[in-house]
């Protein structure tokens, strides 16, 4: 695998990690991954700040307040402000779709998941254009080679909606981590989409 791809799929992981509900296995894992962080911000231009910002944000986070954050930002209860799904953030898409899940990207995006052979679980909750989905997506069609699905799913989804996404989580958070993260996520994936 090429350096630069090894660096796409390395941050399409963390991403995936760090955007994941925050439980004590969950906790556990981002606790080896610090060192790997570093050589991946080093690897796409920036240096070690905002991973060691959101290192110390994690490591000093109370695990139940930082699960309260996420569940409150990405899943309600009710209408949660920061929703984790494509069809919410992009501005492009119809006027009609606005506003609305299951919109004509998550069905672009499902097309790609199955020209990578990919399927999503049975569980209604799983939404093909989920952020998490979205970035174990592109991790996997990196690391199996497959440059036009890579590229559909960076430029014509992640890259589209990151920004919006987490400016919504920059403005609703106050919690270090979750503010360090929405700073970092839209600087990796437009430093991947280069």
């Amino acid at each position: 695998m090429s350096a630069e791809r090894d660096t796409g799929v390395r941050a399409a992981l963390l991403l995936a990690h760090w955007w994941s509900r925050p439980t004590i296995e969950e906790l556990d894992t981002w606790k080896d991954v610090w060192g790997e962080a570093q050589a991946t911000a080093a690897a796409l231009g920036f240096d070690s700040t905002a991973v060691d910002e959101l290192r110390d944000a994690a490591e000093v986070a109370e695990p139940e307040p930082l699960c309260d954050e996420y569940e409150r930002l990405l899943n309600g209860p009710g209408r949660a402000p920061c929703a984790p799904y494509e069809s919410l953030w992009r501005g492009d898409l119809p006027p009609q779709e606005h506003g609305m899940l299951m919109t004509s990207a998550a069905e672009a995006v499902g097309d790609v998941y199955r020209t990578l052979g990919l399927r999503l679980r049975t569980d209604p909750r799983e939404l093909p254009d989920h952020l998490l989905v979205e970035w174990e997506a592109l991790a996997y069609a990196l690391e199996s080679g497959s440059p036009d699905a890579s590229d559909l799913l960076l430029r014509d989804h992640l890259a589209r909606w990151m920004a919006p996404f987490c400016q919504a989580v920059t403005d609703e958070t106050e919690h270090p981590f979750y503010t360090t993260l929405a700073m970092l996520t839209p600087a990796w994936t437009a430093a991947l989409a280069e």
